[in-house]
């Protein structure tokens, strides 16, 4: 896992928890208004996984949850290793994505290795191109939504 970020608590980004939030390195758009660009153009300092996991595990009875978000989380292949670790101490996970790897979703909602999802759905399918700066494939996007909807995880 690349990590650009860390916060160490918000009472914000995980309806009804209190959270950390883990910022990966890397997205698929390019959004003219992102508020994290140093994610996106790789920029960012990264930070130690052990470093995060350290804190996870000092902190366990004081977070209920941690938040993964970028970025775009699920470009990381290492992704539901990374996540199984987090379980394992015994957190909950959110996961924020722009909805382009559904597989990756799928994969993550099949294993029990999120628990709740934020898709941040950028603009009507049509124009998501122009929305984020890159080509889209469309279909990943309405697949993704459809599994969310469709899905028992909270979203």
């Amino acid at each position: 896992m690349k990590i650009g970020g860390f916060e160490k608590s918000t009472i914000i980004d995980y309806p009804g928890k209190i959270a950390c939030i883990v910022y990966t390195i890397g997205c698929n758009f390019r959004c003219p208004y992102c508020h994290n660009p140093e994610l996106v153009d790789e920029t960012a300092r990264e930070i130690n996984v052990e470093e995060v996991m350290s804190f996870l595990k000092d902190r366990k009875n004081i977070l209920d949850a941690v938040v993964i978000t970028g970025g775009e989380p699920t470009m990381h292949d290492d992704l539901p290793i990374f996540i199984k670790k987090i379980k394992d101490i015994g957190y909950l996970v959110k996961l924020d994505t722009n909805g382009t790897r559904p597989a990756m979703v799928k994969k993550l909602i099949e294993n029990k290795l999120v628990d709740y999802i934020a898709m941040d759905i950028k603009s009507p399918i049509g124009k998501y191109s122009l929305t984020v700066g890159r080509p889209v494939y469309e279909e990943a996007i309405r697949y993704s939504i459809e599994m969310l909807i469709s899905s028992k995880i909270d979203y």
